[in-house]
């Protein structure tokens, strides 16, 4: 196989973040989207103001959440999101902006940015979304169901999660009626549906939100027109009246006051301290106080990073370690920021010889029924590349394009078992905290990427692949020319089918991430079964941070449908 120069590859995306992608299609005179009434500028609400529920975290929880608790029978609901509205970012409304949405991520607390990046104490460049919507407004729009084993295996010890299995379908199927579509199948990834046939993830499983062995086409978050629908198009099921939808709030704390102990009842250990609000500021800089009412409560759904770096900040968490920075300790939960896994991602990128059409992830290799295997998903990108590789003469300014299709075929270690750890470096809460999610650090977890990418080299290998190879010259021997893959970066050792200790290496020196990561407020360790803080009253955490194990091949179908199964 082929390689391309290290200076061709700091320009690909899923390589690095010097490429810059073209201005997708407008939309000029769309209306704007129904929730749009129910928000507005931090900046312009009340210094003090009471809710019944206050959901921190305007995302592919936290919307959901939200719409369904301002809905018929709820109470007032406030949400707070940190970042803007999805309308504000234009290259967020189609598929063809997801290569710019990236471009445009910004690590600097202050920036206006959809998406912010980090770097995990691995050295892996990461992204963590800052708009409304969460991740929805920024992803690849692949939606498909959790693996129904991962539903008996949500939580620990006497906290595993009890679902209501009629009530997740009724919940998935509400988020599905709005939001997922049937993607039509065609280019690369038709071709790597052949590919992953021949390569014997069988059997072909048609179209499917379903989470089955085989190869199948997942449904997708972007419509027939290809513009994105995100779970904030979900607030609009909220009643008028009961919903307020603040953008560019950041919370910097949790309000947490001690029980009386005549009052303290319910669960064992019984709390001592109880959430009455929060503290949030606007982009001006202005301190404003949500409180809850009687009965009311605070639920963060502030993702992986947020939810657990909040409680930190509020003095819940480990008592030691906030001591050691200054914090007050409300409620010493030992597990608050433990426990954070991201499933690691490697793959194989190749400029094919052939035009391809733009497309994200459709297609899905599942190999096994028991999960023990890597999933398989492919996407295809057609971009220019960054100035300082724009052909120099006369036809062609600085200011001429070169574009290049990228092909892509990777796979995603589920699980995964190894796992790391977040802590604070900074009382900012504008700014991320320290994360290592120690990938592949667990010899299963090894062994999967090694099985994962001689999948991936076999369907490369497969007869349908072969028009995607550019002619490199012509053998003496047999003067026939030869073809091969125009490689993107590291390409597969040669020895690829048979040595796993080269293989393995491959895997630890290309790992990278899909944006899966998740825990920090693990189920059973943080949260109990009904997602309530552990030590403290009207409290609850619901989001990914809960998870122990990634839902499959792509979280957000799960995390939407948990958004509306826990407020119903």
């Amino acid at each position: 196989m082929a390689t391309i120069s290290t200076l061709l590859l700091v320009t690909v995306l899923f390589v690095a973040p010097t490429l810059v992608a073209a201005q997708p299609r407008g939309f000029g005179g769309v209306a704007p989207p129904a929730y749009a009434r129910y928000v507005v500028d931090a900046a312009e609400t009340a210094a003090e103001e009471a809710y019944d529920y206050i959901v921190v975290g305007g995302g592919t929880a936290g919307c959901p959440l939200a719409a369904t608790l301002a809905g018929p029978g709820g109470g007032r609901v406030l949400l707070l999101e940190r970042g803007g509205a999805p309308a504000e970012f234009l290259p967020l409304a189609t598929a063809g902006g997801f290569v710019r949405t990236l471009a445009m991520a910004d690590p600097a607390p202050e920036s206006d940015a959809p998406a912010q990046t980090f770097t995990s104490e691995d050295g892996v460049p990461n992204v963590r979304a800052r708009v409304l919507g969460g991740a929805t407004s920024i992803n690849a729009g692949f939606y498909s169901r959790a693996h129904p084993d991962w539903f008996r295996g949500h939580g620990e010890g006497a906290e595993v999660m009890n679902w209501d299995m009629r009530l997740v379908n009724a919940s998935y199927e509400w988020v599905e009626r709005e939001l997922a579509f049937q993607p039509v199948v065609r280019g690369w990834q038709s071709a790597v549906r052949a590919g992953l046939l021949e390569a014997n993830v069988t059997p072909w499983n048609g179209f499917t939100m379903d989470h089955v062995p085989g190869t199948k086409a997942g449904a997708t978050t972007f419509d027939a027109s290809g513009r994105r629908r995100s779970a904030a198009d979900l607030l609009a099921f909220a009643r008028p009246g009961r919903l307020r939808v603040a953008i560019r709030a950041t919370v910097t704390r949790i309000i947490i006051n001690p029980i009386d102990p005549a009052a303290r009842r319910g669960r064992s250990p019984q709390p001592a301290v109880a959430a009455s609000g929060v503290v949030y500021q606007d982009r001006l800089l202005q301190q404003h106080h949500a409180l809850l009412r009687p009965g009311g409560e605070v639920i963060l759904s502030a993702g992986s990073l947020g939810s657990p770096q909040l409680l930190l900040l509020s003095g819940i968490g480990p008592a030691s370690d906030l001591t050691s920075l200054g914090i007050p300790v409300s409620a010493d939960v030992p597990d608050v920021g433990k426990h954070m896994f991201d499933n690691p991602r490697n793959g194989i990128s190749i400029i094919p010889s052939i035009p391809i059409d733009h497309s994200l992830i459709q297609v899905v290799g599942i190999p096994s029924a028991n999960g023990n295997e890597s999933y398989l998903e492919a996407a295809s990108y057609i971009v220019p590349l960054a100035p300082i590789l724009r052909r120099a003469g006369p036809f062609n300014s600085p200011f001429s394009p070169l574009y290049v299709t990228v092909v892509t075929i990777m796979e995603k270690v589920p699980g995964p078992l190894s796992e790391g750890s977040l802590w604070l470096t900074s009382s900012n809460p504008l700014e991320s905290p320290a994360v290592r999610f120690n990938y592949l650090s667990r010899p299963e977890d090894l062994a999967r990427c090694v099985m994962g990418m001689r999948r991936v080299a076999k369907v490369l290998e497969s007869t349908t692949m072969d028009v995607f190879r550019s002619a490199v010259g012509s053998s003496s021997q047999s003067r026939r020319e030869r073809r091969e893959f125009r490689i993107v970066g590291a390409a597969l050792p040669v020895d690829w089918s048979t040595n796993d200790t080269a293989l393995g290496d491959f895997c630890q020196q290309t790992v990278a991430t899909l944006w899966h990561y998740h825990g920090g407020c693990v189920a059973g360790s943080v949260v109990d079964r009904d997602f309530r803080v552990f030590r403290v009253r009207a409290l609850r955490v619901v989001d990914g941070s809960t998870f122990r194990e990634t839902p499959g091949t792509n979280p957000q179908a799960t995390i939407m449908m948990m958004g509306r199964y826990e407020s119903e």
